[in-house]
């Protein structure tokens, strides 16, 4: 064993040791309005074993490369590029992927203007015809959401993978080939998530904390998540499917509703969850990056942390009804440490839930926990930062920190609030 794992191991028994003394303690004290006292060190003991697991499995990942012999037989691949009043921009995503070190006549791009209100329209045909053989524009006649502008796209499709980019993003020129590796060499895999990096990362304090925030998303929720084979959220920004595995299946994603109301949003969560209910693999690919926009103020970012709250809680319970089916599927090892992961998901979004109430009432009847809560905060922020630090060796490892203590204060109502919303689909941050 690395002595660098032994060290990240030591400091996640550090950390779970310090949070079992903390809530034991808490638990102690709240026998008096009903809490049982073993409850709370027991869910603790819970956290610490995830942190474990998820830690190990995180250092284990590594991304596949492809080969020369699979460089040169990549498969046929379209790309769609949803686009909603996205102007010149969206001209600049699609001229990184003609870019791509993809071979010209397997690539393909269709984009789909979605009803926009100002000129995106004409610089998808301008796209279109400075490049007709491997261009398409798709003009949708009014704005239906970013779901019916995919579904266009894929409709319109014959390749045998499909991917999408968002139309504010940039893809490197190594990310397509890297995206589709993995389902060159496996045939059980049917979706690959890309690595989603901020673009403009130095605008502000914001997006410096997201930018921090982001990488750890991806190079360690995701890569985890790889290692079980079960990567629950390709993102939409980039991600690649095989197009036999969605296509007989496409409408009903389309249509999907959940609780009576139609899902307009959470399109690439849903698609996630397609594929892994029809019993494929999903897999990361930290290789194949792409780089985005992200809300560069509070109101615009936490509407869309509430949309992909809402689209969380309502994928994360889907998950539940075909996740014990994956257990065999997966095998011993893999079926069951998947299986805690699928449970830990909407717990996690429930415990949020029952934790925003619980945090007013120790803030100002109990103010002692909340300043140990605080710190067992820092604790596993600086735990986190370790992790980033392995992606990227910077100082802005300090946005992390400083990102832990902004959702603690300014983002704890979100998932609370997506939760309680879930039917509601309003995409909200579309401009």
């Amino acid at each position: 064993m690395s002595p660098t794992l032994v060290k990240a191991i030591t400091a996640l028994v550090t950390v779970g040791a310090l949070t079992l003394l903390f809530w034991g303690d808490v638990g102690a004290e709240l026998r008096g309005v009903g809490v049982r006292g073993l409850l709370l060190p027991f869910l603790s003991a819970m956290v610490l074993f995830a942190l474990v697991m998820r830690t190990a499995l995180w250092w284990l990942y590594r991304p596949m490369a492809p080969t020369a012999d699979e460089a040169a037989h990549l498969p046929t691949l379209t790309v769609v590029v949803p686009a909603y009043n996205e102007g010149p921009g969206v001209r600049k995503t699609i001229e990184s992927i003609l870019a791509s070190d993809y071979p010209p006549e397997l690539l393909r791009v269709i984009a789909v203007n979605d009803g926009s209100k100002d000129d995106t329209g004409a610089h998808l045909d301008a796209a279109a015809a400075a490049c007709p053989e491997r261009v398409t524009a798709i003009h949708m006649a009014k704005n239906g959401g970013k779901r019916r502008a995919v579904h266009a796209g894929w409709s319109r499709a014959t390749t045998e993978v499909v991917a999408t980019v968002d139309s504010d993003s940039v893809v490197p020129p190594e990310s397509l080939a890297n995206l589709v590796t993995p389902m060159l060499r496996d045939d059980r895999v049917a979706g690959v998530a890309g690595q989603v990096l901020v673009d403009n990362r130095e605008q502000n304090l914001l997006t410096r904390m997201l930018g921090v925030r982001y990488i750890l998303g991806f190079d360690y929720i995701r890569a985890y998540q790889s290692m079980l084979r079960t990567v629950w959220c390709c993102p939409g920004a980039l991600q690649a499917y095989r197009r036999a595995v969605i296509a007989p299946h496409l409408d009903r994603w389309r249509d999907q509703h959940f609780l009576g109301a139609q899902c307009t949003n959470g399109d690439d969560h849903a698609m996630t969850n397609l594929v892994l209910s029809l019993g494929h693999d999903t897999v990361y690919q930290a290789n194949a990056r792409v780089f985005t926009l992200v809300p560069s103020r509070y109101v615009r970012l936490t509407k869309m942390f509430v949309r992909w709250g809402r689209s969380a809680t309502r994928e994360g319970l889907r998950a539940l009804a075909f996740a014990p089916a994956r257990v065999l599927r997966l095998g011993p090892l893999r079926g069951p440490l998947m299986l805690f992961d699928a449970v830990l998901q909407p717990l996690t979004i429930l415990a949020k839930l029952l934790g925003f109430g619980f945090a007013f009432y120790i803030l100002f009847a109990h103010p002692i926990w909340f300043a140990r809560a605080a710190l067992a905060t820092t604790l596993i922020a600086v735990l986190y930062g370790l992790v980033f630090l392995r992606s990227e060796r910077s100082t802005e490892v300090l946005f992390g920190i400083l990102y832990a203590w902004f959702a603690m204060f300014a983002l704890i109502w979100v998932q609370p609030l997506a939760t309680l919303t879930v039917r509601k689909n309003g995409w909200m941050t579309r401009g």
